[in-house]
């Protein structure tokens, strides 16, 4: 939970690279206070940083910006203690505006202590349903995250021929989440779902899935039980028949294609809409949207193993728009 500063608003590039700083400007330059959920050098949390910077470089402000660290500190106790020390900042610092990014700073600090307020809030990276919190607001838009999943399926259709998606992942309670916002979200459903704990079932679920479905939604790993890196690459092209895909990048040796989220997006939007709010725009009148941007990945052994010829557009990882819901 730390607030850094630097006495110039010219270093740019230290900024737009994730580092944490407090750019002095000028008294009347609109003051934007941006607070993380999570800390510096957590690789999201920093391509959110160097979104918020790559368009307040351009534009004169007085930024400020406190991590809150909750990721590295789970419990409830902190996570109660970090809002209100942020509180505090917001108390010293006066802002006009604050950006804050990630569900922790909505729920333990929006949320009690500002929300319906006269202080304007620009979310960023709230997980698929801001309404939980009670957004919009009259105070408070942003926008939510959500997968490239739609995307991701209609790509991989178009290599298949075929329609039907297959769902593989681990047996866990995140897992479930995803299935469930996937369809209630955004509209997304499977024609054949598996779940596994162990390694041996996952191998198994994968020889089956090339024969039920056209295409293969393979969502995590994370929690199957003897994971083995280097054996699931190999495993997956010696046998892929289908193409398949994933939203998380580390998925990217398992998979022909990867949507990720573009973390910078989120950063870009926020810093942008704070930019309009400080201009006299009420939060009540930017509606609240969903991420649309992803830089593909593609895993060229798996491309050769089904003999696709994939777009030079994604084999360059041109950003693809994500289809809003």
């Amino acid at each position: 939970m730390k607030s850094k500063a630097l006495f110039s608003i010219a270093i740019v590039g230290v900024l737009a690279a994730g580092a944490g700083y407090l750019w002095y400007g000028k008294s009347d330059q609109p003051r934007i206070l941006f607070i993380d959920s999570y800390h510096e050098g957590y690789a999201w949390s920093d391509g959110i940083t160097a979104g918020i910077g790559k368009v307040f470089a351009d534009n004169q402000v007085t930024l400020k910006i406190h991590r809150m660290d909750t990721k590295r500190n789970k419990t409830e106790e902190f996570k109660k203690k970090a809002a209100l020390t942020a509180k505090a900042v917001i108390e010293e610092f006066k802002p006009d505006v604050v950006i804050a990014t990630d569900d922790n700073a909505s729920k333990y600090l929006i949320v009690p202590y500002y929300r319906g307020g006269r202080l304007p809030f620009v979310f960023a990276g709230i997980n698929w349903d801001a309404s939980r919190y009670g957004f919009p607001a009259s105070n408070v838009t942003g926008m939510v995250e959500v997968n490239a999943s739609v995307a991701l399926m209609e790509a991989l259709q178009t290599f298949s021929g075929g329609v039907t998606i297959g769902f593989l992942s681990d047996d866990t309670a995140s897992t479930q989440k995803e299935l469930k916002n996937s369809k209630e979200v955004l509209g997304l459903e499977f024609d054949k779902v598996t779940l596994v704990n162990t390694f041996e079932e996952w191998k198994r679920a994968y020889l089956k899935m090339q024969e039920q479905v056209d295409v293969l939604y393979f969502y995590n790993n994370a929690g199957i039980k003897g994971w083995n890196d280097v054996e699931a690459s190999r495993f997956a092209v010696e046998n892929a028949r289908i193409p398949s895909g994933a939203v998380q990048a580390w998925m990217a040796p398992y998979v022909l294609l990867v949507f990720p989220k573009d973390a910078t997006e989120q950063g870009e939007w926020a810093a942008l809409t704070a930019l309009q709010i400080a201009n006299g725009v009420s939060p009540s009148e930017i509606p609240m949207v969903q991420n649309q941007r992803t830089t593909p990945l593609i895993n060229n052994s798996l491309a050769r193993k089904l003999q696709l010829d994939i777009p030079a557009e994604l084999i360059a990882g041109t950003s693809t728009s994500v289809p809003r819901q």
